[in-house]
């Protein structure tokens, strides 16, 4: 047992000798107050590089008539807080999509069924695992490879130092919660006809 301890130990410091960094936040999602899947999220930094990996799983009904099952897996590189890479498989319902992209200069091309779409300048994601990199007039959803339009706004709470952020989109406003050194700890946003969707920290 002690030697699992100090090799465990062991590991840890040469992660950070060579300036690795691994920090995690795994999710349960409520519809309605009642658990219908996961969301989980690996961010690995290296110097100004981030290395990011999610996954989410929902299986749930609307109206306890239509039968909603989705999966979802993303792979994000970012530089200098600037997207590089994504790679992303989404299965709905037995209606798959991907999103593949890449930077080629100082634009990032977005490839999807539909076709091939670029986008100059930095680009960033949906990013609410660093809410500093939250920011901007268009964030990219890595599941349809489309720039939306956002408009982000946020706010502290005096009483418990909660930073609030609320991102509106062309279809929903998204609320997320980040304790007082910035750390994630919830989401809130409302589905079409589904209700209200939202995510607590295991």
């Amino acid at each position: 047992m002690r030697l699992m301890l100090l090799l465990c130990l062991f590991y840890a410091a040469s992660m950070q000798a060579f300036g690795e960094v691994e920090k995690r936040w795994d999710f349960k999602v409520l519809l309605n107050g009642r658990e219908v899947g996961s969301h989980s999220f690996v961010v690995s930094e290296e110097g100004g590089r981030r290395s990011v990996a999610s996954s989410m799983s929902l299986d749930f009904r609307v109206l306890l008539v239509k039968h909603v099952s989705y999966q979802h897996k993303a792979n994000e590189v970012w530089l200098d807080g600037c997207l590089t890479e994504v790679s992303s498989q989404t299965e709905r319902s037995g209606k798959s999509s991907w999103v593949r992209a890449a930077l080629v200069d100082t634009e990032l091309s977005v490839t999807t069924k539909a076709g091939i779409e670029v986008f100059p300048g930095c680009v960033r994601s949906f990013a609410y695992w660093d809410p500093e990199w939250l920011r901007g007039e268009n964030l990219l959803n890595v599941e349809t490879g489309k720039n939306l339009a956002v408009n982000i706004s946020r706010s502290q709470s005096t009483t418990d130092n909660i930073t609030h952020i609320t991102i509106a989109t062309p279809t929903a406003d998204i609320h997320l919660q980040y304790d007082a050194a910035g750390d994630w700890l919830s989401l809130q946003t409302k589905l079409p006809i589904a209700g209200e969707l939202s995510y607590q920290r295991y």
